[in-house]
């Protein structure tokens, strides 16, 4: 899900299939309000509740963007995992965070985490919430805009730095 949603963000195309990512870095420029900012996007390889956290996932990162498949319930209870573990390596300082649940477009049958558990664990955490679809490019671009968003209410930082780093 992060890798098709990183490729539909920064290529406008869906890939229905791809080799499992390693780690990749996408660059692309977007314009939020007036402003235009050079987003480095890093695209990490799946984690799981035992992975240890590079300093590469702390140092010198903006703002994250957390995506679960909201057709696993596995997905969602790692993506709470890995925030914990953001939250802790940090010092516990405030942390921009979108929280995504992909593959909004598939069936209610297959969904194991309902929209209203996605929207509660991102208010408990003070972050920004939405469901997309990479397939369908359903909210993608607005991801970014709104990490871009949540680092200014954070950091304040909105307009003196143009270049954002975000994994």
């Amino acid at each position: 899900g992060k890798t098709s949603l990183a490729h539909q963000f920064v290529e406008g195309k869906f890939m229905e299939c791809y080799e499992p990512t390693v780690e990749s870095t996408y660059n692309k420029m977007v314009v939020v309000g007036k402003d235009e900012f050079q987003l480095q996007l890093v695209d990490t390889a799946g984690q799981d509740e035992y992975t240890i956290l590079p300093h590469s996932f702390i140092i010198g990162i903006h703002g994250y963007v957390l995506v679960y498949s909201v057709t696993s319930l596995r997905s969602f209870q790692v993506v709470k995992t890995l925030r914990n573990k953001l939250y802790e390596s940090r010092g516990k300082t405030r942390m921009p965070v979108v929280l995504v649940g992909n593959k909004a477009d598939l069936s209610l049958q297959s969904r194991e985490v309902k929209t209203d558990e996605g929207k509660k664990l991102a208010e408990s955490w003070g972050a920004i919430f939405l469901e997309s679809s990479a397939k369908e490019s359903q909210v993608t671009q607005g991801i970014f805009t709104k990490i871009i968003e949540e680092i200014d209410r954070l950091d304040n930082s909105y307009g003196r730095s143009t270049g954002c780093r975000l994994m």
